[in-house]
């Protein structure tokens, strides 16, 4: 849990430090907000099908190769992103091999650390996914004060190599469980073995549940990343320093680690679905009142309760697959589920920033985010009856 905490928030710093840079890259380069934030659509997309693979090669031979790999490729992409002077550079960076670097820290700690807990299972989940939310608390007053302090692209590549390392060295230190390190007693295990559906890869694309499922996380995977990409320049266009709208990525990181913590021991006590079914409450309220901010306090605290629901929902679809699915195929299945929350998070930061670029506000992706949260909301509870469709 340790190292897949460690690669989770070490690996998600530069990524959340992309809204901090997209306006200096606009102002440097005179980009467009759509532009750059199409460098981490392609980033989004390429690790999503990247993922599909990884994960079915995860199920063969474990998550160790293929997490050190994926890392020491992202800690280099991060890093050539300081050398960056066209946007074709950007693109071939960020997007193409951050991508096949970045495809790999949440799928293979997800499926690694189901395969390790029982009985605590959303807890160890909660505990691990933790990681990526504190490095939004963390990455945007970092990455402002080192654009402060030596400029963005020293800045870049520092942020770069040092999470790679870091990353990197924890990565060599995951294995999958021996059959006696499994937690619970072994006749709770061989209960829960017998009990649990155990559905092939084959058997999950032909599974309408699994396509509902995909949809909802495509769902929260768009509204998620738009929100976390433009939000700072959305606080920056209010006349706010750019560490001042930093703190945003910081109240939106505060309330996911909330949530995720909190939605990990409440699952465990009181289920997988009607912990989800909380997160997506959560997350509409807070949009509803996003829509009707009235002071930069009101902005910082809406942003809180987002991060709880989003880190709520996100952790529990990560749970529920393997109660739907079983284990059998886990890596594969979550593979395919990964690409569509990717596919989400590709599409929602390019279409809010062509949508800005095009009308001079945010007022239309934003104002359509309550909407898209009833529609996962649906498709989750379809796609997670017990029942095959």
């Amino acid at each position: 849990m340790a190292a897949l905490f460690t690669v989770t928030y070490g690996i998600s710093t530069p990524l959340a430090a992309y809204g901090v840079f997209l306006p200096v890259f606009a102002e440097a380069f005179a980009w467009s907000r759509g532009a750059i934030s199409t460098a981490l659509s392609v980033n989004l997309l390429v690790g999503g099908l990247a993922g599909f693979a990884i994960g079915a090669l995860a199920d063969r031979h474990g998550p160790r190769v293929m997490l050190f790999s994926t890392l020491a490729l992202a800690a280099v992409a991060f890093a050539l992103v300081s050398t960056v002077d066209t946007l074709g550079e950007l693109y071939l960076f960020v997007g193409v091999l951050g991508g096949v670097g970045m495809s790999s820290f949440y799928l293979l700690s997800t499926t690694t650390v189901t395969r390790w807990f029982g009985a605590r299972r959303g807890l160890a989940l909660a505990l691990v996914l933790v990681g990526f939310n504190l490095g939004y608390i963390s990455a945007g007053p970092l990455a402002a004060w080192l654009i402060e302090q030596l400029g963005w692209r020293i800045a870049y590549a520092t942020l770069g190599i040092g999470c790679g390392l870091i990353t990197m060295l924890a990565a060599l230190t995951v294995r999958l469980p021996r059959a006696d390190e499994v937690e619970g007693p072994a006749d709770a295990r061989r209960a829960a073995s017998s009990s649990e559906p155990s559905v092939t890869l084959a058997a999950a694309l032909a599974d309408p549940r699994q396509w509902m499922l995909n949809v909802a996380w495509l769902l929260l995977g768009g509204l998620a990343l738009m929100v976390s990409v433009h939000i700072v320049p959305f606080a920056h266009d209010q006349g706010i320093s750019l560490a001042g709208a930093s703190l945003a990525l910081t109240a939106y990181g505060i309330g996911a680690v909330s949530g995720r913590i909190g939605s990990g021991v409440v699952s465990d006590w009181l289920g997988t679905f009607a912990t989800v079914r909380a997160g997506y409450l959560l997350q509409l309220v807070a949009l509803l009142l996003l829509l009707r901010l009235s002071s930069h306090a009101a902005l910082l605290g809406s942003l809180v309760l987002l991060g709880m629901g989003f880190a709520a929902a996100d952790t529990m679809l990560a749970k529920a697959v393997p109660e739907v699915f079983g284990m059998r195929a886990l890596g594969a299945i979550l593979g395919v589920l990964n690409l569509g929350w990717r596919l989400g998070a590709a599409l929602g930061p390019a279409a809010a920033g062509f949508l800005y670029d095009l009308t001079g506000s945010y007022a239309v992706p934003f104002g359509a985010a309550p909407a898209v949260v009833l529609a996962s909301w649906g498709l989750f509870a379809l796609g997670s009856s017990r029942r095959r469709a």
